[in-house]
């Protein structure tokens, strides 16, 4: 399953599969994101996940996106992560080599720290249980 296809089984098919980073689903208007597994952190004892930069230069078409989704996170929108892994952590842009095709994450609270927005990763949930039916 390609990650196009996995985010047509979520019903939150991309917009563009090169710079798409996520997709809502119409009937619930749940957002789903692609994260790189690399970019968590500890945060008040809580674990987080790299989203994005506070203010991204409006020039490109995925961050302007993510930040679209963002809002609908801190709107209150349920919100999923697809967790991929980078061929080369330290490229850019980065490629990537897998992805769980299994598994979504639920999401927390989001936050912005020191120039940065993170969301809260909760718990696993398999694929079927958030697809579609």
């Amino acid at each position: 399953m390609s990650q196009a296809e996995l985010f047509e089984t979520l019903g939150a098919p991309l917009k563009n599969v090169r710079w798409s980073w996520g997709g809502v689903r119409k009937s619930d208007g749940a957002v789903f994101l692609r994260v790189w597994q690399d970019g968590t952190k500890k945060i008040n004892g809580k674990r987080y996940i790299w989203i994005s930069v506070e203010n991204p230069l409006g020039n490109d078409l995925g961050e302007n996106e993510r930040m679209d989704h963002l809002k609908l996170v801190q709107a209150g929108h349920p919100c999923y992560l697809v967790m991929c892994q980078a061929v080369d952590t330290s490229a850019a842009p980065r490629a990537i080599q897998s992805f769980n095709r299994n598994e979504v994450f639920e999401t927390g609270d989001t936050i912005l720290d020191d120039g940065h927005y993170w969301i809260e990763i909760r718990g696993r949930v398999n694929v079927r249980e958030v697809a579609c039916a």
